[in-house]
């Protein structure tokens, strides 16, 4: 265990870039890679390997027949239909075909079995339509339609592909997004009832256009509203349009808004052509595209809390380092109104780049890395970035992730662990007399579940039922409890659920049941170092787990833990160090000086992990 603490520390000191940030990597992704396909296909010139890309999804499908989110995912609806989708454009563009036929037939038969385009995805999402509408639509465009689901290879003509695909009759089963409710002011569109999650803006307008134009409605007066909006609102999109072209700087809803797009008839607008250039700069050597460029703000906010947590910040970085992250972090700060969410200055966003939109979990993140930095309280940047995190809290006390007020969808809702992680920052700054503070653990008393734990919004578990990540939200409540004593109730019905998901290996998962990993072992193990005894022997035991699994290199193997635009999974390379580095290093801080000082041996030579 000491000498994983050791090859943990130095591992992060590696991965940290001359510039000061931990960028990380965001796995590349099957679901990503198909819809990035799927939007290129039928250009003139693409712009990007198509047969590298091809070869990546035909080497990522699963034994089941289904593509999984990411390359080490289950295997689930959307990715599938997705990959299918990319196919299918394949063929009716003339280009290469994607997938064999013993392949296609392996894909479709696990389509059929979980309900298909228009019941199965329904299914997934229910009412939400920020992924299933695009996907139907993604499937329109590729010549599928929504009847049925089945595949050939055969390829199709021209005129054929606008009777059978782009007809009124398999565009109607397209869902007509609303795209002129963007046109409501910013203030009013959480009350506006949206079908979609607040980020999703640009793929409202742009997926409701290709509809619109494909499918137009049969009210004249609705008909003659879109005419007279499509105009304004691709305006709107346009300036919410980063330089790098992708919105969010996510491939999947830069690549939506393409298909849209195109669908429309308006691929050579500037939006598209912008959209494009992001496509083609973002695919990877091996042939993918992931779901986001990168993570470097999160990242790097999760690395120095992990070295604050094992008391080995000033251990692994020296003042000059510590200088040069402080000045990259503050570089990130959004300092005008933004034009994504229109929210006000103050907040941070995942990463630097301008398509980062500002948001609850990286401004509490950045707020807590700066203070653990040295950076005084009473700093005006950290004060601006605590009024802008008050200012999202929502009537029931709890913290959303981007924008206040719009409670209709998940993925918009207040959330415990975005709530605890503010809770934090407001300790960290000293707030804790703001009425804020008392109304967020109003809120978390109230919506502890009654076996003690909390669900998360942004993180889940596969191997849980309900795909969620009870272990990570549980734990980010209780690292806020460490440091408030009024909620000892709380904290004590939390440890005791986190207790019991213990896995027999000693490591713990995202539920009861689920597969022990790095990141939820690590994220128990700090847990449980701050609530428990010098010697016991359920830290013992996930301090074990961790250190027998570290790789040579001072590393950890990842799992699909992170949700991205309505429940798309991805793993993080840094994910996992980070997380085990905070557990095991709050557990040797636990067990005394004796412990600690280990942790400050020569590292150990590294070698290449498995």
């Amino acid at each position: 265990m000491r000498t994983a603490l050791q090859r943990a520390m130095t591992a992060a000191r590696e991965a940290r870039s001359a510039a000061g940030c931990w960028q990380g990597r965001v796995a590349s992704s099957p679901l990503a890679t198909a819809v990035a396909l799927a939007a290129l296909a039928g250009d003139d010139r693409p712009g990007v390997d198509l047969e590298a890309a091809a070869a990546y999804l035909r080497r990522t499908q699963n034994p089941d027949g289904g593509w999984g989110d990411t390359e080490i995912g289950k295997s689930n609806l959307a990715a599938t239909l997705l990959v299918l989708s990319a196919h299918q454009s394949s063929i009716v563009n003339r280009q290469s075909s994607i997938l064999p036929d013993s392949d296609l037939h392996r894909a479709n038969a696990f389509i059929a079995q979980l309900g298909g385009l228009d019941a199965g995805l329904k299914r997934v999402y229910g009412a939400d339509q920020t992924f299933q509408v695009p996907i139907r639509m993604t499937a329109a465009y590729a010549g599928r339609g929504a009847e049925g689901c089945g595949l050939s290879n055969k390829r199709q003509s021209s005129s054929a592909t606008q009777s059978s695909v782009l007809s009124p009759q398999s565009w109607r089963h397209v869902d007509a997004l609303p795209f002129e409710l963007a046109l409501v002011p910013r203030g009013l569109m959480g009350a506006a009832g949206l079908p979609v999650v607040s980020y999703a803006l640009p793929a409202l307008v742009c997926v409701g256009l290709a509809r619109h134009a494909n499918a137009p409605s049969r009210f004249p007066p609705l008909r003659w509203l879109r005419n007279f909006a499509a105009e304004r609102a691709l305006s709107l999109v346009s300036g919410m349009q980063p330089k790098s072209g992708g919105f969010l700087e996510a491939v999947p809803i830069t690549a939506f808004c393409l298909i849209g797009l195109k669908s429309a008839g308006r691929g050579v607008h500037g939006i598209a052509k912008q959209a494009r250039r992001f496509l083609q700069s973002t695919q990877r050597e091996d042939g993918a595209w992931p779901v986001e460029v990168h993570l470097a703000t999160w990242n790097t906010t999760r690395a120095i809390d992990a070295l604050q947590a094992a008391g080995l910040l000033e251990e692994a970085l020296d003042a000059r380092e510590r200088a040069a992250t402080r000045e990259w972090l503050f570089a990130c700060q959004n300092l005008k109104p933004h034009p994504y969410t229109g929210t006000a200055p103050g907040g941070w966003g995942w990463n630097e780049l301008d398509g980062a939109a500002p948001d609850a979990d990286d401004t509490a993140g950045a707020l807590l890395a700066l203070r653990h930095l040295g950076v005084p309280a009473e700093d005006t940047r950290l004060q601006a970035g605590l009024r802008w995190l008050v200012s999202l809290q929502n009537r029931d006390g709890g913290i959303p992730t981007f924008c206040r007020g719009w409670q209709k969808l998940p993925f918009d809702r207040s959330a415990p662990d975005l709530t605890a992680h503010a809770l934090r920052a407001m300790q960290a700054l000293g707030a804790t007399g703001h009425p804020a503070y008392a109304k967020a653990w109003a809120y978390l008393e109230r919506v502890q579940r009654a076996d003690g734990s909390f669900a998360p919004l942004w993180f889940g578990c596969e191997d849980a039922a309900d795909e969620l990540n009870a272990t990570y939200g549980t734990c980010q409540v209780l690292y806020a409890c460490e440091a408030e004593p009024r909620a000892a109730a709380l904290r004590g019905r939390a440890l005791a659920w986190l207790r019991s998901i213990r896995n027999p290996d000693g490591g713990f998962g995202g539920a009861l049941g689920a597969r022990s990993t790095a990141e939820e072992t690590g994220l128990a193990l700090r847990a449980l170092a701050a609530c428990s005894s010098e010697d016991d022997p359920l830290a013992s035991g996930a301090a074990r787990w961790l250190a027998e699994r570290q790789r040579a290199d001072g590393s950890w193997n990842p799992a699909p833990i992170g949700f991205y635009f309505a429940v798309l999974w991805y793993h993080e390379a840094l994910y996992p160090l980070c997380h085990a580095l905070g557990g095991l290093g709050a557990w040797a801080r636990r067990r005394g000086p004796a412990e600690r000082a280990v942790a400050r041996e020569p590292a150990l030579p590294a070698q290449r992990g498995s």
